[in-house]
């Protein structure tokens, strides 16, 4: 978690593959906690989401964004709001966080 800012977003590469293959969200307020996807917009399989090195989200930080087409997504579900890929999903990854803050994933392949 610590390497997770509040409010923020950060890629991971848990497979050694040598990009991010997966992406976190940190939040703030009542939502907080983290939700976690695998980096790939529904609308053109397996491209990736992040415009530079660990920003996948908009300027007020309100929605996730896909560099390829501008397709915005919803943090706390992953549901397209707008974009080619309206009413379809990111994929959520099931994870757990540790009492020392460690994050891991459950169900990641």
């Amino acid at each position: 978690m610590d390497d997770l800012p509040l409010g923020g977003s950060r890629g991971f590469d848990p497979l050694g593959a040598g990009r991010d293959s997966v992406f976190a969200v940190r939040l703030v307020g009542t939502r907080a906690g983290i939700r976690v996807f695998r980096n790939a917009c529904p609308h053109v399989d397996g491209s990736p989401l992040a415009w530079r090195k660990n920003e996948y989200l908009n300027a007020d930080r309100s929605r996730i964004i896909c560099s390829g087409h501008g397709a915005e997504f919803e943090i706390n579900t992953g549901r397209c709001l707008l974009g080619p890929c309206l009413g379809e999903n990111l994929q959520t990854i099931a994870h757990h966080i540790g009492e020392d803050g460690s994050v891991s994933l459950t169900d990641f392949v």
